[in-house]
């Protein structure tokens, strides 16, 4: 660490924003960064020991480094770093070492820090201690990318604490490199959570703006991109991605001379979003009429997902009362409930936007204006605060003004 032992990180959410299902039967996907974002505190210290505080999952654990199972890691020797192998062993150790979980989401976030720790901090390093907190503004389990963005804080924050990086990596000579070294830690700390993810969700919470993904093949940079405003509305609906998913592949089976097609449109659609911006980015296209088309594709896609048996009643009703006020709404992520996004355009008015937002409440969704297309994980040095809960009590504004 540089300047200071006190650092900030923060990283965004994702979504979605065309190609949903879509994307697993080999088509494409558009993602963005959202404008929620997790932060984290790490204030390092000279004890050994490690404390981790996460208000969100109600974790507030401490232990020596010297308790880790060292024994129990082997390399993998991937890039400049050494990576470690999350055996079924070794996953058995840090469970004990961790104590009983409350729920899933505890146990993923602790072996995704015990993981990281592990790959990231040598026995010659083991005397050095670290405060951790965490808090983020991006629901849990909605579809928003919100462990991808703790997996990019967590591991942008132990790169730095371990003096892997420096705090100013994104404005460094090397800031690609480190960039590149930040999200292959917050990809393997994603298998560790979910198995055998895309790589999307840690792409865009490490880089920022928006990717075009093939599954196969990975992500690129969606050429000409530019932020856009965006109202996000979660339901609140509990759904399985899992069972969502299966769902597609049952009916693509019984009906493929129906459902291939619909596929293959979606994809469409994705490249057609692709193409605007870069119309957009040649000069062909001025910014009116993309968001014109944006909305259009908008709705295109959205009725594509429901043929294919995704949608829910809470998102057509997003839906209809959006699109009494003249804005277009669509699901984002698996469907069957979670959230819908609904893109705003620059001449309309906060007083509508309030109006929108009270009908959605009334309706029991929580609503986040937002935005998406915006930077990727970042750092800066911060006063020393020996009070963890602060990060629990701070609203988002706060926090963000420390980029500033």
């Amino acid at each position: 660490m540089t300047a200071s032992n006190s650092v900030l990180v923060s990283a965004p959410g994702k979504v979605i924003l065309f190609g949903e299902h879509a994307v697993v039967h080999q088509k494409y996907a558009v993602a963005a960064s959202l404008g929620l974002r997790t932060h984290l505190y790490i204030e390092r210290t000279q004890d050994g020991i490690c404390t981790l505080e996460l208000s969100d999952v109600g974790v507030s654990r401490h232990w020596p480094l010297s308790s880790f199972p060292w024994d129990a890691v082997r390399d993998e020797k991937e890039g400049d770093h050494p990576i470690k192998d999350m055996d079924a062993g070794l996953k058995t150790r840090l469970v004990e070492l961790a104590g009983d979980f409350a729920n899933d989401a505890q146990e993923q976030a602790l072996m995704a820090f015990f993981y990281l720790v592990m790959s990231l901090a040598t026995p010659l390093k083991e005397r050095t201690g670290f405060k951790i907190s965490t808090r983020s503004f991006l629901p849990v389990g909605a579809g928003l990318g919100s462990s991808a963005s703790y997996s990019v804080v967590l591991a942008t924050a132990l790169l730095i604490v371990f003096d892997y990086i420096p705090v100013d990596f994104a404005s460094s000579a090397n800031s690609a490199s480190y960039f590149e070294t930040i999200n292959r830690y917050a990809f393997k700390a994603e298998q560790v959570i979910h198995g055998n993810p895309s790589g999307v969700d840690n792409a865009v919470a490490a880089f920022g703006g928006a990717k075009t993904f093939l599954k196969g093949k990975g992500f690129s940079t969606l050429e000409g991109f530019q932020s856009l405003r965006l109202l996000l509305t979660n339901t609140k609906v509990p759904r399985s991605t899992n069972a969502l998913v299966a769902g597609v592949a049952r009916r693509k089976e019984k009906y493929p001379e129906v459902i291939d097609p619909i596929l293959t449109a979606i994809d469409g659609v994705s490249l057609r979003c692709k193409n605007a911006f870069l119309d957009l980015q040649n000069g062909t296209k001025d910014a009116t009429s993309l968001i014109t088309e944006l909305e259009e594709l908008v709705d295109i896609n959205h009725c594509l997902l429901y043929a294919l048996g995704v949608s829910h009643p809470s998102l057509e009703k997003i839906r209809s009362i959006t699109g009494d006020h003249g804005l277009a709404s669509k699901l984002t992520g698996a469907g069957g409930g979670g959230c819908a996004v609904t893109v705003i355009r620059d001449e309309v008015d906060q007083a509508t936007i309030d109006t929108v937002m009270a009908l959605l409440g009334k309706e029991g969704f929580d609503c986040y204006q937002t935005s998406v297309g915006g930077p990727g994980v970042r750092a800066v040095n911060i006063d020393a605060n020996e009070d963890l809960a602060w990060m629990s009590r701070v609203d988002m504004e706060t926090l963000e003004q420390k980029f500033l």
